[in-house]
């Protein structure tokens, strides 16, 4: 038997300087376009765009800030504001949560999606997925799409320019990718027809790990001068590409396990949804998954890392009790959440918070 699923791969370019490129690259798709994306993204990476466009028969019709948060009903009310405009195309311009909008928006009217993402904190840039939140704050759902953006351009320049604490949470996103996607996979039979586009993704994950811990304090120092240097970019293309790939090519069973459930379970607390980042939080449930793995010296070697660049890695550092009654809705999202569905072995909340503890001495 063979599949007849059809895997759309993403055309993108790293560099710097890409908004020159811009109407020749979108005049595919036509020449109006309206923005969704975050207003301090928006803030930075408008001016060059307007001025990429200048001359040009492409039409900037409108720029609207996503709101701060991807829900449903932001997705609704800017896919109302843009329809009346009769757009050709959307454009994404910001982080995950404002790109993830943005896909929503253009999967409600239809339109094609080009991506500008202006910081490298996610793979969000090109996958065909959206992570929906709540009005109130925690996890909600994924919304999936048929296809990644029809382009994505990611300018060094731009995104070295923005606060290093994306950049630095998009590494610890970037490192869980890899030990997820093999501890999903465990034990799975991978390579025959059904399941080769996983296999290959599931191999690939190995670049969002191993060029991370080699180059990736090199890269957060070069952030922190504003420079996009060659250790930045390669770990861009970690963070955005790799972790792009491997989201794309592998089954969704295979692309995210104890790491992320645990994040989401954190961010029941309202002062760790509002004051740490998603990646650090998947970085700490990394930690997590290879303590309650029997991982400990792999633990320790990338706890080390983590420390190097500045990611919290305990409860106490976000101000989180190590305590059951405290942690209930925590371990209960950590235990039951979507991406908890394909692991290799039950994982109980006990099994959980007794990691969390083993974390909390290491």
């Amino acid at each position: 038997m063979y599949t007849t699923d059809v895997v759309t791969l993403p055309r993108f370019s790293f560099g710097r300087g890409l908004y020159a490129r811009f109407p020749a690259l979108c005049a595919a798709w036509g020449r109006r376009f309206a923005v969704v994306g975050g207003e301090t993204a928006m803030s930075k990476a408008l001016p060059p765009l307007q001025s990429a466009i200048t001359d040009t028969p492409m039409q900037l019709l409108a720029a609207l800030p996503y709101g701060g948060a991807c829900t449903l009903a932001a997705i609704e009310r800017l896919a109302r504001e843009i329809a009346p405009l009769h757009a050709d195309f959307i454009v994404g311009m910001g982080g995950g949560k404002a790109l993830d909008t943005a896909k929503g928006v253009a999967h409600r009217l239809g339109l094609p999606l080009v991506s500008l993402p202006t910081l490298v904190s996610n793979c969000a840039p090109i996958t065909a997925l959206s992570v929906v939140y709540r009005e109130d704050g925690p996890f909600d759902r994924f919304l999936f799409y048929d296809a990644p953006p029809a382009l994505t351009l990611i300018d060094l320049s731009i995104a070295a320019a923005a606060p290093a604490r994306y950049f630095r949470a998009g590494l610890g996103d970037t490192l869980a990718k890899h030990l997820e996607s093999t501890f999903s996979a465990r034990g799975d039979e991978l390579g025959g027809a059904m399941d080769h586009m996983s296999l290959i993704g599931v191999s690939l994950s190995a670049t969002c790990y191993d060029p991370i811990l080699r180059f990736g304090r090199q890269a957060l120092s070069e952030v922190e001068r504003g420079e996009a240097g060659p250790a930045m970019e390669l770990c861009a293309r970690s963070v955005i590409l790799s972790a792009g790939l491997v989201s794309l090519m592998a089954n969704d069973d295979y692309n995210c396990a104890l790491a992320h459930a645990v994040c989401y379970g954190l961010q029941h607390f309202e002062h760790v949804e509002r004051d740490f980042l998603h990646g650090d939080l998947v970085a700490y449930g990394a930690l997590v998954q290879l303590m309650l793995d029997g991982q400990q010296e792999r633990a320790r070697a990338l706890r080390a890392f983590l420390v190097s660049i500045g990611t919290p890695v305990t409860l106490a550092q976000m101000r989180v009790p190590l305590e059951r009654g405290a942690l209930s809705e925590a371990l209960l999202e950590a235990t039951t959440g979507p991406d908890m569905a394909h692991i290799p072995y039950p994982i109980t909340q006990d099994m959980v918070f007794s990691a969390m503890e083993r974390v909390e001495q290491l």
